[in-house]
């Protein structure tokens, strides 16, 4: 019994070592399964590929090494892919040598795949060649699927770069000694699609540094650039902004944009503008080119974020040509490269039912302004017609202070007399303007007296708003005229002997 045992045991041993050997060499008869990055031995390349890990691996990539891709997806099927080990400095970077300028003529658009598990900022910076270099961030959410971000340079297309940077948790240095990874693939420069294509133009911006650049910035690049937003937030998460550069050594230094002819800031007089700085400083801004030079001053109030700042030019003459911006007003002891982040420069309409507040401090008196009851008081007919506050802050009258007239509704022809004493000059100077506020419907009878008289009536007014009332006197600029005479309620007789007129801008403007 005891033999039968051990031979079945042997001959069972037998069996087993004879499948298996016949079972190996069954196994020896498959073929080894084996992938390549690229079997194609025909590949065109294609320059705008930086690296597939496949058939287009165009430029090498430091310290990135070509492995199976650790996850297939459809959002990047790729059999292989690269794969970065960030190191411990928190401006480490995969540098790229591009042969030559950095084509962005048509494919200005920069994308890259990426799986990690590590959130932060992906930075990618063009650099090398004559241009300074500039950079686009991106979020990444570390959720370790694959995600595609494109970094848009179109505004790049004249300058010249020769090298790529790709900074992965930018500004953040790596504790404890754990790696981190980032698988990447697919790193191409893909077609520049003009975002601005069907962008209209809005003739009341000045320019948001994007789509609406619509007038020139004078300042050259010495002091003034176009960049990647670096401290995009709520108030102003732009792709780009303006750097300007201040000369605090030099008192005329000035961020300077021609107006041209074609901005008409009736409509929409209050001066926008988003700062980024790192200091407290004054700010002037200043309207030049028409009749008088205007200056509106302020403060930048906070530091380390964007604030919009509104300088309010509804009082100013409408035909200036040039706006310049002084930052840090006033010093001359200061560094000469103070840096200043701007953004959406434009005019918009102002608030209708707040009243305009006027800084008279560095005003030039404008002779040819009578009175507008604020910062021109030119002819001390405020002792006739007293200042006072506005009866109605309007669109057609925001001015916080205004003049009040008392006629003498009894007789039909008492009249405001302004003697100049000596002979007007309407050579240039010869439309006379101004607004009127009454409770009633009247007319305003002008006349120019003391050398050939001559009289213009107006329309009757609007009752109970604001109304603009313009005489031509453009007939009598040879008459020698000395003296102007306001009639309200001209020639009637049917009023109290107190009638309130109220009166503002008293004027003369061009012809």
């Amino acid at each position: 019994m005891k033999r039968l045992i051990y031979f079945l045991n042997y001959s069972t041993v037998l069996l087993i070592l004879l499948i298996f050997v016949s079972c190996e060499d069954e196994f020896n008869n498959f073929p080894v399964i084996n992938y390549s990055p690229c079997d194609d031995s025909n590949v065109i390349i294609n320059p705008n590929i930086i690296s597939d890990f496949e058939c287009q691996s165009n430029f090498f990539l430091n310290d990135v090494v070509s492995l199976r891709n650790p996850t297939e997806t459809p959002l990047n099927s790729s059999k292989f892919v690269g794969m970065y080990t960030d190191t411990s400095n928190p401006t480490d970077f995969i540098g790229i040598d591009i042969d030559g300028a950095i084509d962005l003529s048509k494919n200005s658009v920069f994308k890259i795949k990426v799986k990690t598990e590590i959130s932060g900022e992906l930075r990618v910076m063009l650099d090398g060649g004559a241009s300074n270099p500039v950079f686009i961030s991106k979020d990444v959410e570390g959720n370790n699927g694959w995600a595609i971000y494109s970094f848009d340079f179109s505004w790049r297309q004249n300058e010249n770069h020769k090298e790529l940077k790709i900074f992965f948790n930018y500004g953040q240095e790596i504790l404890g000694g754990i790696p981190n990874v980032y698988y990447i693939d697919d790193l191409i420069f893909d077609t520049y699609v003009d975002p601005c294509q069907n962008v209209q133009q809005i003739s009341t911006v000045i320019s948001d540094f994007e789509c609406q650049q619509n007038f020139e910035i004078i300042n050259n690049s010495n002091n003034f650039q176009v960049i990647s937003n670096p401290y995009p937030d709520e108030i102003n998460n732009s792709v780009f902004v303006g750097v300007f550069i201040d000369d605090g050594t030099n008192l005329s230094d000035a961020l300077t944009i021609g107006l041209g002819e074609s901005l008409n800031l009736s409509e929409n007089p209050q001066l926008h503008i988003k700062i980024h700085s790192s200091i407290k400083a004054p700010l002037l801004a200043k309207l030049r080119g028409g009749s008088y030079q205007q200056n509106i001053y302020s403060n930048i109030v906070k530091t380390g974020e964007w604030i919009n700042y509104i300088f309010d030019f509804s009082n100013a003459d409408y035909k200036h040509t040039t706006l310049e911006i002084y930052f840090n007003h006033g010093v001359s002891n200061g560094p000469s490269d103070q840096i200043f982040y701007v953004d959406e420069i434009m005019f918009l309409p102002a608030p209708c039912d707040e009243p305009l507040i006027e800084d008279c401090s560095g005003i030039v008196p404008d002779l040819n302004i009578i009175s507008n009851w604020n910062c021109q008081q030119n002819f001390g007919i405020e002792n006739s017609i007293p200042i006072v506050s506005n009866p109605l802050i309007s669109c057609e009258n925001r001015s916080q202070s205004v003049g009040k007239y008392t006629d003498n509704g009894l007789e039909p022809w008492d009249a405001f007399i302004l003697n100049y004493g000596t002979t007007i000059d309407l050579s240039n100077f010869n439309k006379l303007k101004f607004k009127l506020y009454t409770s009633s419907s009247i007319q305003v009878l002008a006349k120019i007296e003391g050398g050939s008289a001559v009289e213009k009536w107006s329309d009757f007014s609007m009752v109970s708003s604001w109304q603009e009332f313009s005489y031509d006197f453009s007939d009598s600029i040879s008459n020698g005229n000395t003296t102007l005479v306001l009639f309200f309620n001209a020639g009637q007789n049917n009023g109290s002997s107190e009638d309130i007129y109220f009166i503002d801008e008293l004027r003369w403007e061009e012809d």
